[in-house]
């Protein structure tokens, strides 16, 4: 029987029975078609970020034909309406439905005016490294990736969340770059502001920020 050290020269009997449940335990938290999954979703990652590259590294594009590209892929593979669910948190209950629509919109519009323009910023010697994924406890799959060269340097960590939907498709539900979540970031941000001045300061702080980056941004050449 296999033997389990100890502190003294005496070795403990491990029991046969107690193999058979951790083998047991193993295939209830592991089951087979986990790494399924697992790759599905990394399949999915690897796809969308080849798709986003091209984009980016076509130069016969003008910039507002690349916008509108790269917009198209977000809406097709983010999870905006979970995302929005995710950041409100607890707070979704304190919005009507009237109200919950516009911090949807906002918030989406919030996300492209953030991201949108460290995409602008990506440059040919730049490269993304499909890293490792792994199931997390709810079924969703994080996948890693690595930005190196250029701007990036040595490299910069993003982590993507996926949750997989009907059919069999993916979405992203979370971004986690250089280690900080993109939910909650703005979800500690949402909090403080409904707790301070409420729902409808939220959404109006919201706006004006959005109002306000959407005139700071470069009119296309």
């Amino acid at each position: 029987l296999p033997m389990i050290s100890t502190s003294s020269t005496r070795a403990i009997p491990f029991p046969s029975s107690w193999l058979a449940l951790c083998a047991l335990l193993l295939c209830v938290a592991f089951p087979a078609h986990a790494d399924e999954r697992v790759e599905s979703a990394r399949g999915f990652m690897s796809k969308t970020v080849s798709d986003v590259l091209a984009i980016l590294d076509d130069k016969q594009l003008a910039p507002d034909v690349r916008l509108q590209k790269l917009e198209s892929i977000a809406l097709e593979r983010f999870d905006f309406p979970r995302m929005a669910l995710l950041v409100l948190g607890k707070n979704r209950r304190k919005l009507d439905a009237a109200q919950l629509e516009q911090f949807q919109v906002e918030f989406k519009r919030s996300l492209s005016n953030t991201y949108g323009k460290k995409l602008d910023r990506y440059t040919s010697n730049e490269k993304i490294e499909m890293g490792e994924a792994r199931l997390e406890s709810n079924k969703d799959v994080t996948v890693k990736t690595r930005v190196v060269g250029g701007e990036a340097g040595d490299g910069v960590s993003i982590d993507y969340r996926l949750r997989e939907i009907e059919g069999g498709d993916w979405l992203i539900i979370d971004v986690t770059p250089a280690g900080v979540s993109l939910i909650q970031n703005f979800r500690s941000q949402v909090q403080e502001i409904v707790t301070q001045k409420g729902v409808g300061e939220l959404i109006r702080t919201l706006h004006e920020k959005n109002e306000a980056a959407d005139k700071q941004a470069p009119a296309a050449k």
